[in-house]
């Protein structure tokens, strides 16, 4: 039976009617059509041809479908050839009646399998301002499916590309096969380009997709990954999140702005890891990106700034955006449940800093379990940061441990909780207390509330002095500070120091080193001090310790003494000084104590006996006390005797006596026992 031509060509718009579909999974921008009623079959109207052109048109009671061309050509079986293909048929976008345009050098259609080939040129356009544009597209109707392997070019709006290769199946939605580069012009931000090797995009699903080689970029912002996902709103006019994974590398150029911000901010920025998700407010204002999986940031400085790179690592990395779209913290909140990895380093977050010029500054880091910081809007500057587990900072030379640690921009301090402490390697020194507070910009430190600062013994030094102890020197106290520029230490409140067996305590005790080898210690607010000086002889019994109490104690260990100020009171054994001002004086490796110099004037005391003089001087190697003068007196219970060299001897009864004049008499008395009652 005679096909009739009509019908033909009216099935041939099957093909049209689905690369309509295809035009519209295409745009993301657009929500899916909305499927009208069925309609009834529309009825053939007149065909008139016009020199070599032919028209053919099918209408129904709502809708009118043209279809031009320049020649029609019956083939072998049922496939029919149409060359100088123009049709239009209408479609609903978003309830609203829209025209498709289809144009072609030729379409061959095989009605029987309702396959349909367009070929030469072939243009798609809505007038809504969609172009699609391929040298062919094919539908074959029999599996619901319109493809092309050739190059193709599309745009709408704002929105442009090419591809390699397209397909295009109902439910499934739409495929680009090879070199797919899409362009997106934002008058605010500046266009934006994706590249990847394939796409993919379903309308159903609301999901977007670029697969392999992913590269997307925008102004000074570029972004790397395997594969990105965008999952589009319900209106199909905005993302709702951004996914992209595997070895992901988002760039931001130097001197740009950070997201929400119009100030330009340092230098480059690098985040890594192995997947991205970004989520997104109404308007495409970002809301949230959490990188995951060997996470890092990396910050270059800019013309401005400290030359030093900064680098952020962790399980996880979390950035928080306003409602403007500005960045306005960071979270590093420990791995997730499941995460790879299970060594201990890759369950913390880590802040390295690293100066460009090694010879110019140090490396510093910082580990963490997690780590919460807070950003400044316009600048994106660290306003505060909050370290909580097993917290440690170090830098070349020293280290530092503790629970919890806070972070505060503004003043410019760390502080240290949960057992803190701080190892100096170079100092050779560990610090211990309830709290530790450390000055980011001046690098000076204070601590609280059971202060314990041990320095170790220099065994370099010439003068170890009060602090040549084998064992470390220990410092006690309440309050500490340390004033790096001055290389000064202040330890108030109960202060202790101890070298060994020897030690002093004062409510202040201040420690300077203007150089090595060169500490000046000062103890205030009245002073106690033990030493034990050292027999000269092996086998002699220990020397009785030097028992110090003044307002004031001063040690200079370049000078290798130490001086007491103000009621100076000082006892060894059974003699008791008293003076103004008294010098203890070091042996030459500094040691030891070489002598003990009181006055002026001087006062001594022996069980019952009372002597006044001058000035005095303690050895303690012999422990005997010289008290010398004018008009040195000794009063002894009942006697008293006038001399100008007096003698006494620690634990005996013996005191020697010389003569006022140029007279070598000496005196020798026996102590008296008191009468019995």
């Amino acid at each position: 039976m005679r096909r009739d031509p009509a019908r033909t060509a009216r099935r041939a718009l099957l093909g049209l009617v689905l690369v309509v579909c295809l035009a519209v999974a295409w745009n993301l921008l657009r929500p899916k059509p909305q499927e009208a009623p069925p309609r009834p079959a529309p009825s053939p109207g007149a065909g008139t041809t016009v020199g070599n052109l032919e028209f053919l048109r099918f209408k129904d009671d709502s809708r009118k479908i043209d279809v031009k061309a320049r020649e029609m050509v019956k083939q072998q079986g049922d496939t029919m050839l149409m060359r100088g293909v123009d049709a239009s048929m209408p479609f609903v976008n978003e309830g609203r009646a829209s025209v498709l345009k289809i144009q072609a050098e030729e379409c061959q259609y095989q009605p029987s399998i309702e396959r349909a080939a367009f070929k030469g040129k072939v243009v798609l356009r809505t007038d809504d301002g969609f172009e699609l544009a391929t040298e062919t597209l094919k539908y074959w109707g029999d599996q619901q499916r319109a493809f092309t392997g050739d190059a193709l070019s599309f745009k709408r709006g704002s929105l442009s590309g090419t591809a390699t290769g397209l397909e295009y199946r109902p439910g499934s939605g739409i495929l680009l096969r090879e070199n797919v580069k899409v362009r997106i012009d934002d008058p605010q931000g500046g266009p934006g380009d994706i590249e990847s090797q394939s796409a993919t995009g379903s309308r159903e699903e609301r999901v977007f997709s670029f697969a392999g080689a992913v590269k997307a970029t925008q102004g000074a912002r570029e972004l790397r990954a395997n594969d990105l996902r965008l999952d589009m709103n319900a209106g199909m006019d905005a993302v709702e999140r951004a996914t992209a994974t595997g070895n992901v590398d988002l760039l931001t150029g130097a001197g740009a702005a950070l997201p929400g911000s119009t100030t330009a901010s340092g230098g480059s920025k690098r985040l890594r890891g192995q997947r991205l998700e970004a989520v997104f407010r109404a308007k495409g204002v970002l809301q949230q990106v959490t990188t995951t999986e060997q996470a890092s940031l990396e910050l270059e400085p800019g013309p401005q700034d400290t030359p030093e790179r900064r680098r952020v690592t962790g399980p996880r990395l979390r950035f928080e955006f306003d409602e403007q779209g500005a960045l306005v913290s960071l979270h590093a909140p420990g791995p997730a449940s499941g995460a790879r990895g299970t060594g201990a380093a890759s369950r913390l977050a880590v802040l390295m800093s690293e100066p460009l010029d090694p010879a110019k500054g140090a490396p510093r880091r910082v580990e963490s379990e997690t780590f919460d910081a807070t950003l400044d809007p316009a600048t994106g500057d660290p306003k505060a940061a909050e370290f909580k587990g097993a917290v440690q900072f170090s830098e070349p030379g020293r280290k530092a441990w503790a629970g919890q640690s806070s972070y505060d921009d503004a003043a410019g301090t760390l502080v240290m909780t949960g057992d803190p402490r701080i190892l100096d390697e170079g100092e050779g020194s560990e610090l211990k207390a309830q709290t530790i507070t450390l000055g980011t910009r001046t690098r000076a430190v204070s601590a609280h509330g059971n202060v314990r600062h041990s320095i170790a013994r220099r065994t370099s030094g010439k003068r170890p002095g009060m602090f040549g102890s084998e064992q470390p020197t220990l410092f006690l106290c309440r309050d500490f500070e340390y004033e790096p520029k001055t290389r000064t230490a202040r330890y108030q409140e109960n202060a202790l120091v101890r070298s060994g067996t020897d030690e002093v305590r004062a409510p202040l005790i201040t420690l300077e080193e203007a150089a090595p080898g060169k500490r000046r210690m000062t103890a205030s607010g009245g002073t106690t001090s033990l030493l034990h000086p050292r027999s000269g002889k092996e086998t002699a019994k220990p020397p009785a310790p030097v028992d110090a109490r003044s307002k004031e104690m001063v040690y200079e260990e370049a000078a290798s003494r130490v001086v007491y100020k103000g009621d100076v009171e000082i006892r060894q054994g059974d003699i008791l000084t008293k003076s103004p001002e008294a010098t203890a004086f070091l042996t030459k490796d500094g040691n030891d104590v070489e002598r003990l110099e009181a006055g002026e004037p001087v006062e001594v005391h022996q069980g019952q006996r009372r002597a006044n003089g001058d000035r005095g001087v303690y050895t303690p190697s012999d422990e005997t006390f010289v008290l010398t003068g004018e008009k040195v007196v000794l009063f002894d219970l009942d006697r008293r005797l006038v001399g100008r060299i007096l003698t006494f001897e620690s634990g005996s009864d013996r005191i020697r006596v010389d003569g006022r004049e140029e007279e070598r008499t000496e005196a020798v008395f026996k102590r008296k026992e008191p009468p019995r009652p």
